[in-house]
């Protein structure tokens, strides 16, 4: 009966490069993945959990820590965002206060304090002949341009800003005019307003692309006022059409306005990473050299990134074991847990949307496949038969072996002993 569970050579053979070739090919990926965490775009799970399907879909979506990217969307997170990663930019590379100010002003604008209030200044003598009340005869408001005749200077308050309209009506009270009082204040109006564009800081931009300014950061097709909310309302009929679907057309119609949603949230979100990515290049040019070599920031430990570093080292490790046989069966069993969880996460089961991808499956796939494959090598001591696991198996033995030789070896030496003086002590007796 026991040659029925004899497996033959080869197939011992297969079962070891089986279980090399899995490991190679997770060691493969994990490595990969290593390798990208020094190059502009890190490897990152994000795009794979956000797009999760199936019965634990918000598990894993969750996971990602902003899966609809909503919290790019608002001013206040955003903000907070920047703030936490200042403070830890100035702490980590030790900033003194020169760059620190330019670090300041790079976020909250270059403006100037003028009675305690954020302005940008141009000086201007006085104002062209015949005009006693500039803002009465633009009809712009004090609070965002006011000239101040005794300081001698034009003033745009650095939270109202100058918008286009307004500059206009500026330029208007001077219209067709030619001589030099009027230049004077054209060139200066002109210039505190170009001023007041270069030193938006980027907490402006933000607040300039959300809220609908064009002038704040520059772009008119950066403006997502009504985008924001038509993408917040199709995002809450998409979730709630999703609980209801239980039928292919209704889930061909839910992943058609899946795509159409990942474009409309990429095309929101995308300005406001890019001002991310933007603020943080302007700061890391302020370092020295000796600062640059201190390396990247830390960053805190988020949902998302502890998700990335346990897949990086189950990747790495489970498949260094696996293709060394060392510690196989815990291997193969770690590994095939961390691979059912990317099956979990876009199940190809009926009624739920396909994984995007050129692969077509249906119930099962790679990854079942290869839990399958790696549950079964678990059940057999393949590292027993090609790997560390053999090697170590036979240190042990012979340790073990020489310790139990060792052992007669002290219990014959001590038996020997005690007879010895039994028989001294006998013939000790009969002397006497």
């Amino acid at each position: 009966m026991k040659d029925t569970y004899r497996l033959a050579l080869p197939a011992l053979i297969l079962v070891v490069v089986l279980r090399m070739a899995i490991g190679w090919q997770l060691l493969y990926e994990g490595l990969w993945k290593i390798d990208t965490l020094s190059t502009p775009k890190p490897w990152s799970a994000v795009g794979y959990l956000k797009n999760a399907q199936g019965p634990l879909r918000g598990l894993f979506r969750n996971m990602s820590g902003d899966p609809d990217d909503l919290g790019w969307l608002d001013y206040d997170a955003t903000a907070a965002d920047w703030d936490d990663w200042i403070a830890r930019f100035r702490s980590h590379y030790q900033l003194d206060e020169k760059q620190a100010a330019s670090l300041h002003r790079i976020v909250e604008g270059s403006y100037s304090v003028v009675n305690k209030r954020n302005v940008y200044v141009e000086a201007l003598d006085k104002l062209p002949d015949g005009i006693t009340d500039l803002n009465k005869s633009s009809r712009v408001s004090s609070r965002v341009f006011w000239f101040d005749a005794k300081a001698k200077r034009i003033y745009v308050d650095a939270h109202e800003h100058l918008k286009p309209d307004e500059l206009e009506k500026l330029q208007a009270v001077v219209e067709g005019r030619d001589d030099p009082d009027a230049k004077k204040y054209l060139t200066a109006v002109q210039s505190v307003y170009d001023r007041q564009k270069k030193g938006i800081g980027f907490k402006e931009k933000l607040l300039g692309t959300l809220k609908g300014n064009p002038e704040l950061v520059g772009n008119d097709d950066w403006q997502q006022v009504g985008k924001l909310q038509q993408y917040k309302d199709r995002l809450t009929r998409y979730e709630n059409a999703l609980v209801k679907a239980d039928q292919d057309f209704e889930w061909d119609h839910l992943q058609h306005n899946w795509d159409e949603l990942q474009t409309l949230r990429a095309e929101l979100s995308g300005p406001i990473k890019a001002l991310d990515a933007e603020l943080k290049d302007k700061a890391r040019s302020l370092l020295t050299l000796n600062q640059m070599a201190l390396g990247p920031v830390p960053g805190r430990w988020t949902q998302l990134e502890i998700a990335d570093q346990m897949t990086i080292a189950g990747l790495t490790i489970f498949g260094a074991m696996l293709l060394l046989g060392l510690g196989t069966r815990i291997a193969a069993v770690g590994a095939a847990v961390m691979l059912f969880n990317f099956y979990m996460a876009m199940p190809p089961w009926p009624g739920v949307p396909a994984a995007p991808g050129p692969e077509h499956s249906y119930v099962i796939n790679k990854n079942l496949i290869e839990v399958i494959a790696l549950f079964g090598i678990a059940l057999m001591p393949t590292g027993s038969w090609f790997g560390v696991d053999a090697l170590l198996a036979r240190c042990c033995s012979g340790c073990c072996k020489r310790r139990s030789e060792a052992v007669e070896l002290t219990s014959s030496v001590n038996s020997a002993g005690q007879q010895d003086s039994t028989d001294l002590a006998a013939t000790t007796g009969d002397s006497a």
